[in-house]
């Protein structure tokens, strides 16, 4: 008989396979197409278009959020939802717009209605470790690309290729006064709004910090008021990973006051999921046949584990239809996952990444190597998410701030090897719950570790880990 693995049921949507890279991904509609407005994300939009095209005069902001949590992709989606009317990449983002925010509702009828057919001018880039002015140029000769596409380029246009030749040297130097007659230049010239986009603007806070030029940053202020004058309707967005402010750490108390005046211009809107959405992305991220050697045994195994849970445990909100889009995620790995990649991520090792790359221990490795049996269906657990982090954070474990407790619990491992598996994953199971408890919810009691050591939570499966624990505790 042929043995069947999880793969041959289940695979990772190909929208998640790689990260929005703004200036890659700009007016591509397949990059727009699968994205999903998160309560955050509707919530952020709302707020944007109110102060676009309402009362609101706020025209500065900073999205700020860990890796991975969908910055990107939202002022992607944002930026084709402005674009020109008979953009493919702006019907796509309408279509999810119509859909998230209903119809009838004033944001889609402004969405509709009040965006001029070419679209606005979109500036964007991705900053580096270079100065902010460079950045910014870069940024509008990117959108002039886009705007003025024919051949019947404006002098302005013309100007920002030669700047941009210039700033590709590193050495050259733009005073605020040239950059800000610029975008004055660009938003008279195309004679409508303007919207800045900086991806992984701290890069530009971290080249202030590390090349004494904190002065530099006094260009992102004038932008801000210049946005607030009248008859100048310029809209910027900066992407951050961590507070404006943690990136000044170093630097002196009045350069910190002059970096709290900068940061005052604009509003931040934080991008953190509730664990509730989390599990619905990751949910909807999972691909699976509708074959019966899968579907009902899942559906019937996921109202075991809702029932056990609330009966068992304090969890008790969690829907057996989300724990079902999961699998095979354990219903506690699923549930750990979110929180250890916004505390642990490190670079661009997201949840995504997780669900997606082909490293040892990650999502895919597993569908490839779990069989299905007749009797059960494999799940994967706390203590294979722990080979995971360990293996993905590697020889950094404990050298930066927050990875201390994994190197005890990484020693604490390594020293029970000679105790056998089962023990070795016991350990690995504790120390993933003592590392994520914060509330008390996932708390490693008896009970709950069990419970995450099985595939299914019948009393019979417990036994043996009850043994096993009072092993380790004598």
């Amino acid at each position: 008989m042929t043995t069947q693995h999880l793969a041959d049921f289940l695979s990772v949507n190909r929208r998640y396979a790689r990260s929005i890279n703004l200036e890659r991904d700009f007016d591509n509609p397949e990059a727009v197409e699968g994205y999903i407005l998160t309560e955050r994300a509707v919530d952020a939009l709302r707020r944007i278009l109110a102060s676009m095209f309402g009362r609101k005069r706020t025209t500065a902001w900073t999205l700020t959020g860990v890796y991975g949590t969908g910055k990107s992709a939202f002022v992607h989606f944002l930026t084709s939802l402005v674009g020109p009317s008979d953009s493919p990449a702006r019907r796509a983002a309408m279509e999810i717009a119509r859909q998230s925010l209903q119809a009838d509702s004033p944001e889609y009828e402004t969405l509709q209605n009040k965006l001029p057919t070419k679209g606005l001018f979109r500036a964007y880039a991705t900053a580096q470790r270079e100065p902010l002015s460079h950045t910014l140029i870069r940024a509008l000769e990117n959108g002039a690309d886009h705007y003025w596409s024919g051949s019947s380029r404006p002098g302005i246009a013309r100007k920002l290729i030669d700047q941009d030749v210039t700033s590709d040297g590193k050495t050259a130097r733009f005073s605020d006064r040239e950059v800000l007659n610029l975008f004055r230049e660009v938003i008279a010239t195309a004679e409508t709004d303007v919207i800045l986009v900086i991806d992984e603007l701290g890069k530009s806070l971290e080249y202030a910090t590390q090349n004494q030029a904190a002065a530099d940053l006094y260009l992102l202020q004038q932008l801000a008021e210049l946005s607030r004058k009248k008859d100048t309707r310029l809209y910027i967005f900066g992407l951050l990973h961590q507070a404006f402010a943690d990136y000044g750490q170093r630097l002196a108390s009045i350069e910190k006051n002059e970096w709290a005046k900068i940061q005052g211009r604009f509003e931040d809107i934080p991008f953190t999921e509730s664990s509730q959405q989390m599990l619905r992305l990751m949910g909807q991220a999972i691909n699976r046949t509708q074959s019966e050697k899968l579907t009902f045994p899942v559906h019937k195994l996921t109202e075991d584990w809702c029932e056990t849970l609330s009966q068992a445990t304090n969890v008790s909100d969690v829907s057996p239809k989300l724990l079902e889009a999961t699998y095979p995620l354990h219903p506690l790995a699923a549930m750990v996952l979110p929180e250890l990649c916004i505390r642990y991520a490190q670079n661009d090792r997201s949840l995504f990444t997780f669900l997606t790359s082909a490293e040892p221990h990650a999502f895919q490795s597993f569908l490839e190597q779990a069989e299905l049996q007749e009797d059960s269906l494999p799940t994967l657990k706390l203590h294979h998410l722990y080979d995971y982090f360990v293996e993905s954070l590697g020889a950094g474990m404990g050298s930066r701030p927050g990875l201390q407790r994994w190197l005890e619990i990484q020693t604490l491992v390594a020293d029970a090897q000679h105790r056998g598996d089962d023990v070795v994953a016991l350990l690995k199971t504790i120390g993933l719950l003592n590392l994520v408890t914060s509330t008390g919810l996932l708390r490693a009691t008896r009970p709950l570790v069990k419970l995450a050591l099985v595939d299914d939570p019948k009393p019979q499966n417990l036994d043996h880990w009850d043994a096993q624990i009072d092993l380790v505790c004598h």
